[in-house]
């Protein structure tokens, strides 16, 4: 009867030596796949983010700011064209200069930009429009001026089909292009700094599943501690803090580098409104009346939009804004003057209060110019900077490595740690 008895107890204790192996091995693989899976996700969501900091910065922003320039030196062409008909039958070097200068400019950024639209079929459309009008717009602007050498009264003629061509198709579809690019901008600004909230689902569910495996492991082992299944969990509480740190970090990087977008968009803009507030006031003095007042409202509507926006001064400095605001008064001021004269049929005296010497485009244009350029330049080094730290806070190009190596010796710690209460039963 006792042998019968003890026959019959060693196979179950057998069995039961033979299913302890089997349930640490796993053990074993949970604890391993949770903390690899932790370590994927956090490197992938980062490396994502950091990329879309990137691209945000280096190519759509740029391109935003390549189409900005485009319509500005389009604009600028005009003005320049304005101002040399109002000065008389001889342009002068500093004038041409100027008019070279703006052409060569777009034809340079046309090229830039659409080489960035390559992959966009509506932008690139809309480029491609501008391409093909710019010559019949140049034309124009070439026959204004040759006509106007010759003292023909046509020369305003042309010079308002340019402007026509300018306001009504060039500057619409350089708008369009514009408006994506901002959109896009901003949008690309947002989903760098957006929070994925699988971090700390996974991340919980990992930290989780680990300490369900330690106190499995410690039940099996009958020890409290196991310093690989610690490591183990330290490392993927050390990925959910760092994603924590990484992604509070960049909501507000990214709130600041918005404002000085805003900057940019604001001043951009404003540089190019200065320009068609010229083109308008030199228009209504060429045309002496025949518009009926339409360019005299135009001039003043473009006047207004040109005026320096308060929330500049978030991203360029209150002495910047300042500096714009007071050029702009003068500007303003002096334009306002030149279109009342033409509007009272004073148009001699209002094309000396434009061109003439002390003239608004000779002085006040120049200053207001170069005061928004400065404020375009650092909200521009602002952006550059902020997008850069943006990117850092996820560690650069190295998010995805840095967390697949935390993932990896976590794992190992793990594996290590379940692997020394295996090697117990072998």
């Amino acid at each position: 009867m006792a042998w019968q008895q003890s026959s019959t107890a060693t196979p179950s204790v057998r069995s039961a030596r033979l299913d302890t192996p089997t349930r640490l091995w796993l053990l074993l693989a949970t604890a391993v796949a949770a903390v690899l899976t932790v370590g994927l996700i956090t490197g992938f969501s980062l490396a994502g983010r950091e990329s879309t900091a990137s691209r945000t910065a280096q190519s759509t922003e740029a391109l935003y700011t390549e189409v900005q320039n485009l319509s500005y030196d389009l604009a600028d062409a005009n003005a320049t064209a304005a101002t040399a008909l109002l000065s008389g039958p001889e342009t002068s070097s500093q004038v041409s200069s100027r008019y070279n200068a703006d052409i060569t400019g777009a034809e340079d950024l046309l090229a830039a930009a659409s080489q960035r639209v390559a992959g966009d079929a509506y932008d690139s459309a809309e480029l491609k429009f501008v391409a093909e009008q710019i010559p019949e717009y140049t034309g124009y602007i070439g026959q204004a001026l040759a006509e106007n050498r010759l003292g023909a009264p046509v020369a305003g003629a042309y010079l308002r089909q340019a402007s026509q061509l300018l306001t009504g198709s060039l500057l619409v579809e350089t708008g369009d292009v514009v408006s994506a690019q901002q959109s896009a901008t901003t949008g690309g600004v947002d989903s760098a700094s957006s929070f994925p909230l699988w971090i700390i689902l996974f991340g919980l569910l990992g930290f989780i599943a680990l300490r369900i495996v330690a106190h499995r492991v410690s039940r099996i082992s009958r020890r409290r501690m196991n310093f690989g299944l610690f490591a183990a969990a330290i490392a993927v509480i050390g990925l959910l803090g760092w994603s924590l740190f990484a992604f509070g970090g960049a909501g507000i990087t990214a709130g600041s580098a918005n404002t000085d977008f805003t900057g940019i968009s604001q001043a951009q803009k404003e540089i190019s409104d200065i320009s068609l507030a010229e083109t308008y006031t030199a228009l209504q003095q060429i045309d002496r009346g025949e518009d009926q007042g339409l360019e005299a409202g135009d001039a003043k509507n473009a006047l207004d939009a040109a005026k320096p926006a308060s929330s500049e001064a978030q991203s360029s400095g209150g002495a910047a804004l300042a500096t714009a605001q007071a050029a702009y008064t003068a500007f303003d001021a002096c334009m306002v003057k030149a279109i009342n004269l033409a509007a009272d049929g004073e148009y001699q005296t209002a094309v000396d209060a434009t061109v003439g010497t002390g003239g608004c485009d000779a002085g006040d244009a120049t200053a207001l110019h170069s005061d928004l350029l400065d404020i375009f330049d650092r909200s521009q080094t602002h952006f550059e900077q902020e997008m850069t730290s943006l990117g850092g806070l996820y560690a650069g190009s190295g998010a995805l490595p840095v967390s697949v190596v935390i993932g990896v010796l976590g794992a190992l710690a793990a594996a290590y740690g379940v692997n020394r209460r295996l090697a117990e039963y072998r």
